[in-house]
């Protein structure tokens, strides 16, 4: 009997051992390193990528387009760019993909990190930028949507002369 539970233990050691190490080879969302060159808007830069300077789009995200020269834009878009320019311009970031790494302008898709802050949820928390569904890219929505809400809670930004919030949906 006491055999009998020795080699329970042991095996259940070995198991455990055995899923630890299969958690720890779980693959991790590819990524590259960058530096952004340029900030186009509130959800789009430009990054030096592997020898190359490729334009970025922020998954899951919009922010308002900025305008150019006398074109002033939409509400709120020079207000984006200025905080995403002073949130990422000119720093090392990391380019994190999901599913879907290219849209159909071939820009790259990606989450962009500055150390542990993710600029994607800056700029929607801070009412810079409004939370689309980007499926089948959508491994932050949830966060996106909570900072998103935040916003419009406090009235930042985007949020500043909407209404309240619509009622949870019913699932």
């Amino acid at each position: 009997m006491l055999r009998a539970g020795r080699l329970a233990l042991v095996l259940l050691a070995l198991l455990g051992a055995a899923v630890a190490a299969r958690a720890q080879d779980a693959p991790r969302p590819r990524s590259l390193p960058a530096v952004v060159v340029k900030v186009i808007s509130g959800d789009s830069i430009n990054a030096f990528v592997n020898g190359e300077v490729v334009p970025v789009r922020y998954i899951g995200i919009t922010a308002p387009a900025p305008g150019e020269g006398a074109d002033g834009g939409e509400p709120q878009g020079r207000e984006a760019l200025a905080f995403n320019r002073a949130l990422v311009n000119q720093k090392n970031v990391r380019l994190e993909f999901d599913v879907q790494e290219r849209d159909t302008e071939g820009r790259l898709l990606a989450y962009v990190w500055v150390g542990e802050v993710l600029a994607n949820a800056e700029v929607a928390g801070r009412g810079y930028g409004q939370v689309i569904a980007a499926a089948p890219n959508v491994r932050y929505y949830e966060l996106l949507v909570r900072r998103q809400e935040e916003a419009r809670a406090s009235r930042l930004g985007i949020w500043k002369n909407a209404g309240p919030p619509p009622p949870p949906a019913r699932r």
